[in-house]
C-alpha cells in the first residue's frame, strides 16, 4: 500500500479556505438570488442556460448533461418551473424521447429582471474583492482543474463533461 500524500501546511490552508469560501459564497450568493428575484439557484441555472440557447429553447438532454444533473432531477425541477410558468416543455418530433426546453415570456422577464442584482453579488462577495491578477490565476486555475475533471468524467464513462462557458456575461 502506498503511503498518502498529506498536504503541507500551505496547501492544507488553501484546500480548506477554498472549501469554507465556497460554501459560504454560495450560501450567500443564493440568499441574495432568492430576496431579489424570488428565484432558487437551479431555477436560474436553468433559466440562464436556456435563454442563452438560440431561440431560447434547448433539449432537456443537453441541459442536464450540461448542468451536470441526472435527468430526472431536471425533469422534476423543470416541472416546477412549468407550473410556475417559466418554461415551457414541447415534446421533440423527429426524436420520440427527447424533449425541447423553452422559456415563455414570463421566463424571460425573470432571467432579465434576476442577472443584474445577480451578478452584482458575485461581484460584491467575490470578483471585486480580487485583484486583476488574481482574477487571471483564478481562470488559469479554473481552466486546468476543469479540464483535469472533464477527462476525469469521460474516463470514469459518466458521459458528462465539465462546464465550459466562455463569455458568460453573468454569474451563473
Amino acid at each position: 500500500m502506498t503511503e498518502p500524500r498529506w498536504l503541507s501546511p500551505a496547501q492544507a490552508r488553501a484546500w480548506a479556505g477554498y472549501r469554507r469560501m465556497r460554501a459560504l459564497l454560495d450560501l450567500q450568493v443564493t440568499r441574495d438570488l432568492a430576496r431579489d428575484s424570488g428565484l432558487s439557484d437551479a431555477d436560474y441555472d436553468v433559466l440562464s442556460n436556456v435563454s442563452e440557447a438560440a431561440g431560447h429553447s434547448l433539449r432537456l438532454g443537453d441541459l442536464a448533461a450540461h448542468m451536470l444533473w441526472s435527468k430526472s432531477r431536471l425533469s422534476h425541477h423543470v416541472a416546477r418551473m412549468e407550473r410556475r410558468g417559466l418554461v415551457e416543455r414541447q415534446d421533440v418530433p423527429s426524436d420520440g424521447r427527447g424533449a425541447l426546453l423553452t422559456l415563455t415570456g414570463a421566463g424571460w422577464q425573470a432571467i432579465t429582471d434576476a442577472a443584474p442584482a445577480h451578478v452584482e453579488s458575485a461581484r460584491q462577495h467575490f470578483i471585486d474583492l480580487l485583484t486583476d491578477e488574481q482574477i487571471r490565476v483564478l481562470g488559469d486555475v479554473t481552466e486546468t482543474v476543469l479540464a483535469h475533471l472533464s477527462g476525469v468524467q469521460n474516463d470514469q464513462g459518466a458521459g458528462r463533461r465539465a462546464p465550459d462557458r466562455p463569455g458568460v456575461a453573468h454569474a451563473g
